[in-house]
């Protein structure tokens, strides 16, 4: 959710769209990281994320237990792990986008499979960071609840998300285009 939030607010808030790199050029006179790259998208990711998480946890439908941060349930632990799962996305994929612009390669083209799995990898650090900050280590794998999601016997959990998340982004992405919310299709 957080991956498409850009995309929708660019629509909805057309007028704001200040860029993160400020417009500024890297020492190889490309950008840092493009015009995709705005405030507004982060800002758009970081709350749908947040959303998302509270309203999976409202439903009760996960697999992802958010009631079981550690001893302690607060309200506040599905907001506080979906935001950090939005931002860890966004930030992701603009990491992502800075190496992309180091190789050459322009805003929109595609750079498989780096385009599919950078706002995963962002959103699993970011949800690791915050499962050490939030909640007491597991004595296991001084980890969190990180650890308990997606290692020892919930490894299969952390494939399934690895595999399926390029196949789903891309049917995402041709949705998108169809509905002429992107220019490319990729």
């Amino acid at each position: 959710m957080a991956n498409m939030a850009p995309v929708f607010a660019m629509k909805l808030f057309p007028g704001w769209n200040a860029r993160i790199d400020g417009g500024r050029e890297w020492k190889d006179g490309r950008a840092i990281l493009g015009a995709g790259k705005t405030w507004r998208g982060l800002v758009a990711g970081s709350l749908l994320g947040s959303l998302t998480a509270f309203a999976q946890s409202f439903i009760g439908s996960t697999d992802v237990p958010f009631n079981d941060f550690g001893a302690s349930y607060t309200a506040a632990a599905p907001w506080l792990l979906g935001l950090g799962l939005g931002f860890g996305a966004i930030v992701g994929d603009a990491v992502k986008s800075f190496f992309k612009r180091r190789t050459g390669r322009e805003g929109g083209a595609p750079w498989v499979p780096f385009d599919q799995l950078d706002f995963v990898v962002g959103g699993l650090l970011f949800a690791l960071v915050l499962s050490l900050l939030l909640v007491p280590f597991t004595a296991w794998t001084g980890l969190g609840w990180w650890a308990d999601e997606f290692l020892g016997a919930n490894w299969p959990r952390l494939v399934i998300l690895l595999l399926a998340t390029p196949l789903l982004h891309f049917v995402v992405n041709i949705i998108g285009y169809k509905l002429k919310l992107k220019k490319v299709p990729w």
